[in-house]
């Protein structure tokens, strides 16, 4: 993935992501890794919004480094599939794995169709320690040309930016 081509806002060649396939996310839960990470993709005008300032505050907050999983696939018909559907057992096993994992609720307790999985609302951030998952929020703004919450004109980048630094602090 191309991150400045792909995401509008951001305009740094040195920014701090690294994509990341399901199975990378997978074994740093199960190896017990440290890390940040956000999953989303560039078809989430959600995650549009807020790449640009994620960015600044990860570099800030002296991090390096924020894995980056796109839970949309090809699958093998070379259609677009996205993991958090769960249209196969084997993607209900794979989503089911990390919204345990992850501890994942949404606070409507909205559940995928046709299962008892708790939907996963993107872009989540999250923070791994030791495989264990400190901290996770949705960023649920839009962009034009600030953050903000959907049906609401007043800036949110100061909330956003305050959420996203307590989840950093939660690692350390």
């Amino acid at each position: 993935m191309d991150f400045c081509a792909d995401f509008k806002y951001l305009n740094d060649k040195n920014h701090v992501f690294v994509e990341i396939e399901y199975w990378d996310l997978r074994e740093m839960i199960s190896e017990n890794k440290t890390g940040y990470v956000i999953i989303g993709g560039p078809w989430s005008p959600r995650t549009q919004a807020v790449i640009k300032e994620s960015n600044e505050i990860f570099k800030r907050e002296n991090v390096e480094k924020v894995y980056f999983y796109n839970p949309r696939t090809i699958n093998v018909f070379k259609e677009e599939e996205d993991l958090r559907d769960c249209l196969s057992l084997e993607s209900k096993l794979d989503y089911y794995y990390l919204v345990e994992k992850l501890g994942i609720k949404n606070k409507e307790n909205k559940l995928v169709e046709n299962t008892l999985i708790q939907k996963m609302y993107v872009p989540l951030f999250v923070s791994l320690k030791r495989g264990k998952c400190t901290d996770y929020f949705n960023a649920n703004y839009l962009k034009d040309p600030y953050i903000h919450k959907p049906n609401d004109i007043e800036d949110k980048t100061l909330e956003f930016d305050e959420r996203l630094t307590k989840l950093i602090k939660s690692q350390k």
